[in-house]
């Protein structure tokens, strides 16, 4: 099954948050984080008996990807406890929102709205689009990326079907759904009881 996609829209408004006292941001500096980022994506993005090779595999090879400028990690006293990249795709212009992980310890905690601004402030201004993917089963990320601006995408079949399930168990009241051009597709609304 196709994973759901979204889009952000560039001139949508980016909430900016002050990190809490002990938290800092820092992109990724040597071979070492690798091992910091591990942590922060076993947790479904990558095995959990997946070594550095993974950070390899996911990063390069992705042309417009810089490691060094464009993946990013939130630290807590000085250790990687979230992370997500963010870079410009050569082919065609777009940003990508790639590889977001919150180390299992730190989930719940809000960490997600921090890494999604982190990324829109990177990208915004230098693409029109800014596009993730994520699975039905990540609700509380979709709730933040929907929080964040993103918009869900028709793309492929069943999108619509799956988006509506999705608004409807989340309590999001109405969503301007697009299509893979960023053009609007269509409003969906939640199905009250």
């Amino acid at each position: 099954m196709a994973q759901l996609k979204m889009y952000w829209l560039d001139g949508t408004p980016i909430k900016h948050y002050d990190l809490p006292e002990g938290y800092s941001i820092v992109n990724y500096k040597s071979e070492e984080d690798k091992i910091g980022w591990l942590d922060c994506c076993r947790n479904g993005l990558v095995g959990d008996d997946a070594g550095v090779g993974a950070f390899d595999g996911c990063m390069f090879g992705r042309r417009g990807l810089d490691v060094y400028n464009d993946v990013f990690f939130i630290d807590y006293n000085g250790e990687h406890v979230g992370t997500v990249t963010a870079f410009v795709h050569a082919e065609d212009g777009m940003g990508d929102m790639h590889m977001v992980g919150i180390r299992t310890d730190f989930r719940g905690k809000g960490l997600s709205k921090y890494l999604t601004e982190i990324m829109l402030t990177h990208l915004a201004g230098k693409v029109k689009v800014i596009e993730l993917t994520t699975d039905d089963w990540r609700k509380p990320a979709v709730k933040g990326y929907v929080n964040g601006g993103f918009l869900p995408v028709e793309y492929d079949t069943g999108m619509e079907e799956r988006w509506q399930a999705l608004i409807d168990e989340l309590g999001i009241d109405s969503l301007q759904m697009l299509n893979d051009d960023a053009t609007p597709y269509k409003m969906l609304y939640r199905h009250k009881d």
